[in-house]
């Protein structure tokens, strides 16, 4: 069980939507915290803090019900350099970013996407704005590997929370199209040879991903695997499933050495409809 989940609240309806997804994840404690703007009046600030720790009140009754150590923080200060202070002795930050802006313009910009790049702790973003998430229960992991080590560091986060919500872990592997064709194109026979290519590909990562699941059965854990063959954005939309909760390194790579966390990341959060938790991977240029 996670020691301390962490819950920004900005005071606006979308930011509420992270509160359903703490409520399943277990805990010892949750801290709730809002972060006042500065250059307030006194009175205004006064007041602002008041309707802040009613708000962080309200919203933490459910954990209080659930038996789990409760902290409200009102502080002052920009919101994701003070948010990133409190991350600093959390397991989990949740977080809910904004979806699209004005203009179709993707808005995991600004406080979200400065906390889920920077932290050094996992980060679970729920999208709201537009374009929210549905809110249902989570009721199954999916982790996309891509053969790294950096990639596999979501692995044991991704199991604590099977293991402690009860659910299946699904681990995936999508062969990028990109590989195939170029590893094609340096054949004799182009035709033969992509068919030969996917298979290959499809095999290793099979196995590979085989490898992986065996490890949450030997601690029964219910484990599949499934390989796609295509993009990584468009193949993982298509797989996941609302109820799903993606759970993903922050610095995998793909077969051609493309970064595929990062605008993957990005694209998921602002697209998929299930919520994506970032978990931090130093970035290894050899790997």
């Amino acid at each position: 069980m996670l020691t301390r989940l962490l819950l920004p609240i900005d005071g606006s309806e979308a930011s509420m939507q992270a509160l359903p997804y703490a409520e399943v994840i277990p805990s010892h404690g949750v801290r709730l915290i809002r972060v006042l703007p500065g250059g307030l009046s006194p009175k205004h600030r006064i007041d602002l803090a008041e309707s802040a720790e009613t708000q962080l009140r309200e919203a933490s009754a459910v954990f209080e019900q659930q038996g789990r150590t409760v902290e409200l923080l009102v502080l002052d200060g920009e919101p994701a350099e003070e948010i990133l202070v409190q991350t600093e002795d959390a397991d989990l930050t949740i977080m809910t970013t904004r979806g699209y802006g004005p203009g179709r313009r993707f808005v995991y910009g600004s406080v979200a996407d400065d906390v889920a790049r920077r932290s050094a702790t996992p980060v679970l973003l729920v999208r709201g704005g537009e374009r929210p998430i549905p809110v249902v229960p989570v009721s199954r992991i999916v982790v996309p590997l891509d053969g790294s080590e950096a990639a596999e560091q979501a692995l044991p986060l991704a199991g604590d929370l099977a293991t402690t919500i009860g659910v299946p872990v699904l681990l995936t592997r999508v062969v990028d199209i990109e590989g195939i064709q170029e590893a094609v194109h340096l054949a004799s026979k182009p035709t033969s040879g992509h068919a030969a290519t996917v298979d290959a590909l499809r095999h290793a990562a099979s196995s590979y991903l085989a490898e992986q699941a065996q490890v949450f059965r030997d601690a029964s854990l219910p484990a599949a695997i499934a390989v796609r063959i295509g993009e990584p954005v468009p193949e993982l939309k298509a797989l996941v499933e609302e109820g799903d909760m993606l759970v993903m390194s922050s610095h995998g790579r793909t077969g051609v050495k493309r970064l595929l966390i990062g605008s993957v990341t990005a694209e998921l959060v602002q697209s998929a409809k299930v919520p994506v938790l970032i978990v931090h991977a130093p970035f290894d240029p050899a790997s």
